[in-house]
Protein backbone atom coordinates (compact mmCIF):
# COMPACT_ATOMS: atom_id res chain seq x y z
CA UNK A 1 0.00 0.00 0.00
CA UNK A 2 1.06 3.58 -0.57
CA UNK A 3 1.55 6.34 1.97
CA UNK A 4 2.68 9.42 0.09
CA UNK A 5 6.14 8.63 -1.25
CA UNK A 6 6.56 5.38 0.70
CA UNK A 7 5.40 1.92 -0.40
CA UNK A 8 5.23 -0.58 2.45
CA UNK A 9 5.78 -4.26 1.60
CA UNK A 10 4.74 -7.14 3.89
CA UNK A 11 7.18 -7.86 6.69
CA UNK A 12 9.14 -11.10 6.83
CA UNK A 13 10.19 -13.07 9.87
CA UNK A 14 13.81 -13.31 10.83
CA UNK A 15 16.07 -14.22 13.71
CA UNK A 16 16.92 -11.62 16.33
CA UNK A 17 20.51 -10.46 16.60
CA UNK A 18 20.49 -10.87 20.35
CA UNK A 19 19.10 -9.22 23.42
CA UNK A 20 17.31 -6.00 22.63
CA UNK A 21 17.30 -2.90 24.75
CA UNK A 22 15.67 0.44 24.17
CA UNK A 23 18.08 3.03 22.80
CA UNK A 24 17.75 6.11 24.96
CA UNK A 25 19.81 9.26 24.32
CA UNK A 26 22.54 7.30 22.52
CA UNK A 27 25.20 9.69 21.27
CA UNK A 28 25.33 8.06 17.82
CA UNK A 29 21.54 8.52 17.50
CA UNK A 30 22.04 12.20 18.24
CA UNK A 31 24.80 12.44 15.63
CA UNK A 32 22.64 10.61 13.07
CA UNK A 33 19.79 13.07 13.50
CA UNK A 34 22.08 16.10 13.42
CA UNK A 35 23.75 14.97 10.20
CA UNK A 36 20.53 14.15 8.33
CA UNK A 37 18.35 16.88 9.80
CA UNK A 38 20.58 19.91 10.20
CA UNK A 39 23.62 18.99 8.12
CA UNK A 40 25.85 19.29 11.19
CA UNK A 41 29.15 17.46 10.71
CA UNK A 42 32.27 19.20 11.93
CA UNK A 43 35.87 18.21 12.66
CA UNK A 44 35.07 17.39 16.27
CA UNK A 45 32.31 15.00 15.24
CA UNK A 46 34.53 13.37 12.63
CA UNK A 47 37.22 12.71 15.24
CA UNK A 48 34.63 11.47 17.75
CA UNK A 49 33.06 8.97 15.35
CA UNK A 50 36.38 7.79 13.93
CA UNK A 51 37.84 7.23 17.40
CA UNK A 52 34.78 5.30 18.55
CA UNK A 53 34.78 2.91 15.62
CA UNK A 54 38.56 2.53 15.64
CA UNK A 55 38.20 1.32 19.23
CA UNK A 56 35.41 -1.12 18.32
CA UNK A 57 37.13 -2.55 15.26
CA UNK A 58 39.10 -5.46 16.82
CA UNK A 59 35.91 -7.12 18.12
CA UNK A 60 33.49 -5.96 15.44
CA UNK A 61 33.38 -9.06 13.27
CA UNK A 62 33.38 -11.48 16.21
CA UNK A 63 30.37 -9.79 17.81
CA UNK A 64 28.32 -9.08 14.67
CA UNK A 65 29.10 -11.67 12.03
CA UNK A 66 26.41 -14.33 12.31
CA UNK A 67 24.39 -16.24 9.67
CA UNK A 68 21.30 -14.03 9.81
CA UNK A 69 22.93 -10.60 9.83
CA UNK A 70 22.74 -10.08 6.08
CA UNK A 71 19.16 -11.32 5.63
CA UNK A 72 17.65 -7.78 5.72
CA UNK A 73 20.14 -6.46 3.17
CA UNK A 74 19.55 -9.44 0.86
CA UNK A 75 15.79 -8.93 1.19
CA UNK A 76 16.12 -5.25 0.32
CA UNK A 77 18.18 -6.05 -2.77
CA UNK A 78 15.73 -8.70 -3.93
CA UNK A 79 12.29 -7.29 -3.09
CA UNK A 80 13.42 -3.71 -3.59
CA UNK A 81 14.34 -4.48 -7.20
CA UNK A 82 17.88 -3.18 -6.87
CA UNK A 83 19.92 -3.36 -10.06
CA UNK A 84 23.08 -1.74 -11.35
CA UNK A 85 26.67 -2.27 -12.36
CA UNK A 86 28.49 -0.14 -9.78
CA UNK A 87 27.81 -0.36 -6.04
CA UNK A 88 29.42 1.35 -3.06
CA UNK A 89 28.84 0.47 0.58
CA UNK A 90 29.29 3.43 2.92
CA UNK A 91 30.11 2.74 6.55
CA UNK A 92 31.18 -0.73 5.48
CA UNK A 93 32.98 -1.49 8.75
CA UNK A 94 34.75 -4.84 8.46
CA UNK A 95 32.85 -5.61 5.24
CA UNK A 96 30.56 -8.29 6.66
CA UNK A 97 27.96 -7.26 4.06
CA UNK A 98 30.32 -8.17 1.24
CA UNK A 99 29.12 -11.74 1.51
CA UNK A 100 25.80 -10.77 -0.08
CA UNK A 101 27.08 -7.91 -2.24
CA UNK A 102 29.91 -9.77 -3.96
CA UNK A 103 28.86 -11.11 -7.34
CA UNK A 104 25.75 -8.94 -7.62
CA UNK A 105 27.57 -6.02 -9.22
CA UNK A 106 30.37 -5.63 -11.74
CA UNK A 107 32.13 -3.14 -9.48
CA UNK A 108 31.89 -3.01 -5.69
CA UNK A 109 33.80 -0.71 -3.32
CA UNK A 110 33.67 -0.52 0.49
CA UNK A 111 34.18 2.87 2.17
CA UNK A 112 34.57 3.59 5.87
CA UNK A 113 35.77 6.50 7.99
CA UNK A 114 37.63 4.13 10.33
CA UNK A 115 40.92 2.78 9.00
CA UNK A 116 40.93 0.26 11.84
CA UNK A 117 37.62 -1.19 10.65
CA UNK A 118 39.04 -1.71 7.18
CA UNK A 119 42.23 -3.20 8.61
CA UNK A 120 40.11 -5.88 10.31
CA UNK A 121 38.01 -6.58 7.21
CA UNK A 122 36.80 -10.12 6.50
CA UNK A 123 38.38 -12.21 3.76
CA UNK A 124 35.51 -11.52 1.34
CA UNK A 125 36.12 -7.77 1.40
CA UNK A 126 36.06 -5.89 -1.92
CA UNK A 127 38.44 -3.00 -2.71
CA UNK A 128 38.38 -0.65 0.27
CA UNK A 129 38.77 3.12 0.69
CA UNK A 130 39.11 5.06 3.92
CA UNK A 131 37.11 8.26 3.40
CA UNK A 132 34.62 10.65 4.97
CA UNK A 133 31.14 10.01 3.53
CA UNK A 134 30.35 13.72 3.64
CA UNK A 135 32.91 14.30 0.86
CA UNK A 136 33.36 11.14 -1.17
CA UNK A 137 36.13 10.55 -3.73
CA UNK A 138 33.50 9.69 -6.33
CA UNK A 139 32.44 11.42 -9.52
CA UNK A 140 28.98 12.91 -9.88
CA UNK A 141 26.41 10.27 -10.79
CA UNK A 142 29.02 7.50 -10.76
CA UNK A 143 27.19 5.01 -8.51
CA UNK A 144 24.18 2.88 -9.37
CA UNK A 145 23.67 1.55 -5.84
CA UNK A 146 24.67 3.06 -2.51
CA UNK A 147 24.37 0.68 0.45
CA UNK A 148 24.08 2.23 3.93
CA UNK A 149 23.61 -0.24 6.77
CA UNK A 150 23.60 1.38 10.22
CA UNK A 151 25.26 4.38 8.64
CA UNK A 152 24.86 8.17 8.76
CA UNK A 153 22.91 9.78 5.91
CA UNK A 154 24.59 12.67 4.11
CA UNK A 155 21.73 13.51 1.73
CA UNK A 156 23.51 16.01 -0.52
CA UNK A 157 26.43 13.64 -1.10
CA UNK A 158 24.13 10.66 -1.67
CA UNK A 159 22.27 12.66 -4.30
CA UNK A 160 25.48 13.85 -5.95
CA UNK A 161 27.05 10.41 -6.28
CA UNK A 162 23.95 8.44 -7.28
CA UNK A 163 23.10 8.00 -10.93
CA UNK A 164 19.81 9.59 -11.99
CA UNK A 165 18.09 6.19 -11.77
CA UNK A 166 20.24 4.94 -8.89
CA UNK A 167 19.12 3.31 -5.64
CA UNK A 168 19.92 4.06 -2.03
CA UNK A 169 19.65 0.91 0.10
CA UNK A 170 19.07 1.86 3.74
CA UNK A 171 19.19 -0.85 6.43
CA UNK A 172 18.85 -0.63 10.21
CA UNK A 173 19.73 -4.08 11.54
CA UNK A 174 17.89 -3.56 14.84
CA UNK A 175 15.11 -1.38 13.50
CA UNK A 176 14.28 1.60 15.68
CA UNK A 177 16.62 0.29 18.38
CA UNK A 178 19.66 0.71 16.14
CA UNK A 179 21.85 3.50 17.58
CA UNK A 180 22.50 4.88 14.08
CA UNK A 181 18.86 4.92 12.96
CA UNK A 182 16.51 6.93 10.80
CA UNK A 183 13.01 5.88 9.86
CA UNK A 184 12.18 5.55 6.18
CA UNK A 185 10.03 8.65 6.51
CA UNK A 186 12.98 10.60 7.90
CA UNK A 187 15.30 9.38 5.13
CA UNK A 188 12.88 10.45 2.40
CA UNK A 189 12.17 13.77 4.12
CA UNK A 190 15.88 14.54 4.46
CA UNK A 191 16.56 13.77 0.80
CA UNK A 192 13.51 15.78 -0.34
CA UNK A 193 14.47 18.78 1.78
CA UNK A 194 18.18 18.93 1.04
CA UNK A 195 18.15 18.04 -2.66
CA UNK A 196 14.97 19.82 -3.70
CA UNK A 197 13.91 16.68 -5.57
CA UNK A 198 11.15 14.19 -4.83
CA UNK A 199 12.16 10.72 -3.64
CA UNK A 200 10.19 7.49 -3.38
CA UNK A 201 10.87 4.56 -1.04
CA UNK A 202 9.94 0.91 -0.90
CA UNK A 203 10.28 -0.33 2.67
CA UNK A 204 9.76 -3.42 4.79
CA UNK A 205 11.01 -5.41 7.78
CA UNK A 206 12.84 -8.69 8.32
CA UNK A 207 12.40 -9.64 11.94
CA UNK A 208 13.37 -6.54 13.92
CA UNK A 209 15.42 -5.09 11.06
CA UNK A 210 14.04 -2.39 8.77
CA UNK A 211 15.10 -1.60 5.23
CA UNK A 212 14.24 0.87 2.50
CA UNK A 213 15.19 1.24 -1.13
CA UNK A 214 14.97 4.91 -2.05
CA UNK A 215 15.03 6.45 -5.52
CA UNK A 216 14.28 9.76 -7.19
CA UNK A 217 10.79 9.98 -8.62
Amino acid sequence: MLFGTIEVLPARTGSDEGTRGTVVNHRMREVTELVAGEGTWDAGMVDEVRSLFDSLAPEWTATRDHPDRNFPLADALNRGGVEGRTAVELGAGTCISSRVLNGRFERLVAIDLSSEMLTHAVDAAPPMVCADASCLPLADGAVDVLVLQNMFLFPAEVSRCLAADGSLVWVNSRGSETPIHLSTTAVVASLDSVTGSAWHAVTSMVGEATWAVVRRT
